[in-house]
């Protein structure tokens, strides 16, 4: 009888504990998307021309926080431009290291083209990374011509 019960036992545990981790783990990804949003929403309030130490610490936090959402690529997008835009020096190689960091850490994403043609805009003529960047980009048949013939 003991036995039979604990086959009952693991047999349940085999059925449902992938079940509620399944759950649990949509769960985490709401929460983080809410999380996101909540952060975005703050960075809105604080508008383009709000203090840019405190848009960077919001979108880094995205980042940090919200990790596999589309706010957190979206936020390396943002904090790439607004280190190019917001701060009175340029910050073009922070600007370069927040795209490929994009890159290592969301591979897949499908803002990936355009993430790597603005790194072939920041980076400078003659660095290698740039003319490695632009032969792989001229060989992806799946970009326009358009796009293509216009990297150099």
């Amino acid at each position: 009888m003991l036995r039979k019960n604990l086959f009952v036992f693991v047999l349940a545990v085999l059925i449902f504990f992938p079940a509620f981790s399944a759950s649990s783990a949509a769960d985490s990804s709401s929460m983080k998307e809410r999380e996101a949003l909540a952060l975005r929403v703050e960075l809105n309030r604080l508008g383009n021309s709000g203090d840019p130490f405190e848009r960077e610490m919001i979108l880094q936090k995205i980042i940090d926080r919200c990790k596999g959402t589309e706010e957190a690529i979206a936020a390396y997008w943002d904090l790439a431009d607004l280190y190019l835009d917001a701060f009175p020096e340029e910050m073009r190689q922070e600007a370069c290291e927040m795209l490929e960091l994009c890159l290592k850490n969301y591979p897949d994403s499908p803002k990936k083209t355009m993430i790597e043609c603005k790194l072939v805009d920041l980076y400078e003529t003659g660095d290698s990374k740039r003319a490695e960047l632009i032969r792989k980009l001229q060989n992806d048949k799946s970009l326009p011509n358009i796009l293509r013939s216009s990297l150099k």
